[in-house]
């Protein structure tokens, strides 16, 4: 009877044993699904599943992340979890997060996820399509050896955290700008071949005319047009003088002026409201809430252990 009574503790010791170390595993399984995203939660940036992060250390990561959206509408998602096992590797739960939330704006894909996995001991970041000539692979992985892991060795999670989202708004506020629309280049300055001479100009010959021949036409001219004028002048002047005997008197008309009132075009104040089209820069680009942008990631980004 005692060795029956041993072996039921022996097997019930046994289960425990079992449950203790199998429950705890199974409960670190999250799936993307079942990430709580933070823009439906509470309308902030941060997911701190895996519980390593300071309240203060929160406040502050929204804080940059919403003054970084308002400035240029990128928007950054920090989420820590215990596991990303049930993806193939913390890379493929990372790219799945960040498109089934639509981090960033839809059409200009300027998200930025990082994942922080504590189980795993990695962090990934995962950048959209439309923000990879300012954040490349290289420089994702290069902010994460430099700023977050060095940190993360040390066990301070909120200082990697901090130094790690601080590095990615730095360089998402930077402006895009295209080199080849602001490079002009100078233009050359003219300068005349030494070897070519210029060609002086040809003397013009001088206009000889005669004086003589020119007078004589002149006063030619004067006389004919006296001979045409005088007689004419008199002929006119007894022509006028009949015509002005026998004709009437012209009666004097009154002319009644026009009512111009049909004609009155009143300026009739083409007042143009302005319609209230308050162009106060309302960010449209802003999430009110509620989720993210929309954006897409096309699988950019880097990781790293520590």
């Amino acid at each position: 009877m005692q060795l029956q009574f041993s072996n039921k503790q022996i097997i019930w010791s046994s289960l425990l044993c079992f449950s203790a170390i199998a429950f705890p595993v199974a409960s670190q399984a999250i799936t993307v699904q079942e990430v709580p995203n933070p823009r439906q939660v509470n309308n902030t940036w941060v997911t701190d599943k895996a519980n390593i992060l300071s309240d203060s250390t929160e406040t502050q990561l929204n804080q940059m992340i919403s003054d970084l959206e308002a400035k240029n509408g990128s928007e950054i998602a920090v989420v820590t979890v215990p596991d990303t096992k049930p993806s193939a590797t913390p890379k493929a739960f990372t790219t799945e997060l960040f498109n089934f939330w639509g981090i960033g704006k839809k059409g200009k894909n300027n998200g930025v996820l990082l994942l922080i996995s504590s189980g795993e001991r990695r962090v990934q970041i995962e950048t959209g399509s439309g923000i990879q000539t300012i954040l490349p692979d290289a420089k994702a992985v290069g902010i994460i050896e430099t700023e977050i892991t060095p940190r993360f060795k040390q066990q301070d999670f909120d200082g990697g955290t901090l130094a790690g989202t601080k590095a990615l708004v730095n360089v998402l506020q930077t402006p895009m700008v295209n080199a080849q629309s602001q490079t002009t280049l100078p233009l050359a300055p003219i300068v005349p071949s030494q070897g070519v001479k210029p060609s002086p100009i040809p003397s013009q010959s001088p206009v000889i005319s005669n004086s003589k021949s020119t007078g004589e036409d002149l006063s030619n001219s004067i006389i004919l047009g006296l001979f045409i004028l005088v007689p004419g002048f008199f002929i006119f002047n007894i022509f006028r003088s009949l015509f002005s005997r026998n004709s009437p008197s012209p009666s004097h008309r009154r002319y009644s002026p026009h009512n111009s009132s049909s004609s009155d075009y009143s300026s009739s104040s083409s007042g143009y409201s302005s319609s209230s089209s308050d162009c106060s820069s309302s960010s449209s680009s802003s999430d009110s809430g509620g989720s993210f942008g929309g954006g897409d990631s096309s699988g950019g980004g880097g990781g790293g252990g520590y």
